[in-house]
């Protein structure tokens, strides 16, 4: 396919267009909606929910320039020209159960998100040895999480409304068999978003599988589309698209998949790469 036949370009967030200080450089900004008034369409395809891309969402102008937004991994998405917006069912409470049970027996420490907090569930022993077998990078993100969230840290799970997706901290031997055993039940995929950090959803939701539904909506071929992306979550939007680009700062496995590695976020790779492409 030749570079002008594509039509509409995907990228992950962080790690990818957001720079180490998860922000929009300048650079990357002025280059999508240079993108965007050249007529290629642009969407954001996220682990985030819709409340946590909104600031990015105003910044990309996606409403203007008729753009789509994918969040939860695939779980929630919106076409910003007709206001479709398809959402992909949650997860329950009995669901709850079984993936907190799994991670508590495995010292996992399991974050389940809502709009303004989180209730943080330790593993069934001393939350201060928690703590400590968990890696550095957790600790780092549970810091993070505090600065956006109310933190709320139970030791039993809780009644709880439905939620698109379960986040799961630990040392990375720990998430990757809590990882097999979830898969093992059939009823969830699962998705390491960096080494320390393991993300659960409902089976058959991914970024890959909102890459089709959006070809539906829109008429755009996903071998029209162009996609960015650094963690496992990306893997299958990468499997996919027309033309795909890791990060030089991706997770082996998007690198192995993507038919191209970039500069890193931190050097502004996506915008490079889409002047390259379409030359901005």
């Amino acid at each position: 396919m030749s570079e002008n036949q594509y039509k509409l370009v995907l990228s992950d967030l962080d790690g990818t267009l957001l720079n180490e200080n998860s922000q929009l450089s300048e650079e990357t900004l002025d280059t999508v909606l240079k993108l965007q008034q050249s007529g290629i369409r642009f969407s954001i395809c996220s682990g985030r929910p819709y409340y946590g891309c909104q600031k990015f969402i105003e910044q990309l102008q996606l409403e203007k320039y008729n753009g789509f937004f994918v969040g939860q991994n695939g779980q929630y998405i919106k076409s910003f020209e007709t206001g479709e917006v398809i959402e992909k069912q949650k997860l329950n409470q009995n669901d709850f159960k079984k993936i907190c049970d799994l991670a508590q027996r495995s010292g996992v420490i399991t974050e389940l998100f809502y709009d303004t907090h989180a209730y943080i569930l330790f593993p069934k022993r001393n939350i201060l040895m928690s703590l400590i077998l968990c890696s550095m990078y957790s600790l780092r993100s549970l810091i993070h999480q505090s600065k956006r969230f109310k933190m709320i840290f139970i030791r039993e799970l809780i009644d709880l409304p439905d939620i698109p997706k379960i986040c799961c901290l630990g040392k990375p031997a720990s998430l990757r068999k809590l990882a097999d055993e979830l898969l093992a039940l059939q009823d969830y995929d699962t998705f390491l978003v960096n080494a320390a950090w393991l993300e659960v959803v409902r089976i058959g939701i991914s970024k890959g599988s909102a890459l089709y539904d959006i070809e539906k909506m829109a008429d755009i071929p996903v071998s029209s589309m162009v996609t960015f992306g650094d963690g496992e979550n990306d893997l299958s939007m990468l499997e996919i698209a027309g033309l795909s680009c890791a990060m030089e700062n991706a997770m082996p496995n998007p690198k192995k998949v993507a038919h191209c590695i970039i500069d890193s976020n931190r050097n502004h790779g996506v915008a490079k790469k889409l002047k390259e492409i379409f030359n901005l």
